[in-house]
């Protein structure tokens, strides 16, 4: 029952202006894990590492294979990937600078803190609160979109099936774990924000249709449910996939309220002083 008092409030208090911004009182969140017991940790320090570096490998290897003449970048498939790998390598630049305490990062945070002052928000946070919120959110409406609508339909042949599982789908499990493991909340106001990457890829799939763009095979779409000579399926998929968004924003929003709650738990449960809890 308080939960959901605590989740009703907390949800309420997310139709407020000051959310739409980037500014957050507690900037540590942005530098450890939700489960991570030290002020600083080694192992996540690691893992933020070979994610990032998973990542950029991923982008590499797909650059370097369906590059064909720069048609890579047409498809939002590799717009996520490279979101997801901006997400992950400016996560592994601040929890370095947080583990050996760059520019006094560590430092500044925590006397701050005890100070109980708001620090000023900058700007590698911001980037990065904003960058993986789209990246998570786009991996998920592309593992659902493809695997429903575009998977053995599409009148090409899949020549990289192990690259096309990477990108449809290990890309939002991937990102998920991390999303399980990361300490700073999510805010439904910023769905707004992570709208804005299918918003600009629509906008540019009309103008490259009416300049008589082609995918690689020559069909004159980036993606068959995306065909303008068809507008109303190109408009329903547009409609479908802001709908996808709503949903896993509040999805993803209420899962974040249910991590940290967990986390407090199991923080109580491991205090000397839960004896009195029991």
């Amino acid at each position: 029952m308080q939960m959901k008092q605590s989740f009703g409030r907390s949800l309420l208090n997310e139709f407020k202006l000051r959310k739409f911004g980037f500014k957050h009182k507690h900037l540590d969140q942005f530098y450890q894990s939700q489960w991570q017991s030290g002020v600083r940790s080694f192992y996540y320090l690691l893992y933020r590492w070979i994610w990032a570096l998973f990542f950029i490998s991923v982008f590499t290897v797909s650059l370097v294979l369906q590059l064909s003449d720069g048609k890579f970048f047409i498809f939002l498939t590799n717009w996520g990937i490279i979101a997801c790998m901006l997400a992950q390598l400016s996560g592994a630049i601040l929890v370095t600078r947080w583990y050996y305490n760059l520019g006094s990062a560590r430092s500044t945070v925590m006397e701050e803190k005890m100070l109980k002052e708001p620090p000023p928000t900058p700007r590698l946070i911001k980037f990065y609160w904003l960058v993986h919120g789209a990246a998570l959110a786009l991996a998920l409406v592309i593992t659902t979109v493809y695997w429903k609508y575009l998977h053995g339909k599409m009148d090409k042949p899949n020549r990289y099936p192990v690259m096309s599982f990477i990108t449809h789908c290990l890309n939002s499990v991937f990102m998920l774990v991390d999303f399980w493991l990361v300490a700073f909340p999510v805010r439904l106001l910023h769905i707004i924000y992570w709208m804005l990457l299918p918003i600009f890829f629509y906008i540019f799939t009309v103008f490259y249709y009416f300049a008589g763009g082609s995918d690689e095979y020559g069909h004159p779409y980036v993606y068959p449910i995306l065909d303008w000579t068809v507008p109303m399926r190109a408009l329903t998929t547009f409609a479908g996939v802001f709908i996808l968004y709503v949903i896993y924003g509040i999805a993803l929003f209420s899962l974040s309220k249910f991590k940290r709650y967990l986390s407090r738990t199991v923080s109580a449960m491991d205090s000397p002083h839960a004896i009195g809890l029991i």
